[in-house]
């Protein structure tokens, strides 16, 4: 719901009581589901490290469910030979917040935080199996974004 509300401009809590504008929607969201090496290890990294609460753990098969705020990320080790090829993008209301409280962790960031061409301010870490996490706040409304970006690939 953040994504959606940074895309279209407008407070969560709009998306929330106007039931009836999405009712015919057929996309409501999306959980990405992480491959991990182990499940509970994965889930106490999220905790300690991330600050999500363990929602789910299920011994058979190994699965885990983590949240904050409004983010879900699932995780299984039904394909634990892919773990560290996860990508997951999670949208925040304060990049620089969330980059503060995870600097002095052990966590193995991948470049700087920083504002990119693409109209958004975010840093990338990994977690414990190398799944890429993004974080991510727009700097600008991203609809005139993308229109400003298509006039200027116009003129070109």
């Amino acid at each position: 719901m953040k994504c959606l509300a940074a895309t279209f401009n407008v407070k969560i809590s709009e998306l929330k009581t106007d039931n009836q504008q999405h009712a015919n929607e057929l996309f409501l969201g999306s959980t990405p589901i992480l491959p991990v090496r182990d499940v509970k290890e994965t889930a106490s990294f999220y905790k300690e490290y991330l600050g999500f609460d363990i929602e789910i753990l299920w011994e058979e098969p190994p699965y885990g469910v983590v949240s904050r705020g409004l983010t879900t990320i699932e995780f299984g080790e039904g394909r634990k030979e892919f773990a560290g090829s996860g990508v997951c993008n999670i949208f925040v209301d304060d990049v620089d917040q969330v980059y503060q409280e995870y600097i002095n962790k052990d966590i193995k960031f991948v470049g700087v935080i920083g504002n990119r061409d693409y109209g958004s301010r975010d840093f990338r870490i990994r977690d414990n199996n190398g799944n890429m996490l993004i974080l991510t706040s727009p700097l600008i409304n991203q609809q005139d974004y993308l229109v400003a970006g298509m006039i200027c690939m116009d003129k070109s």
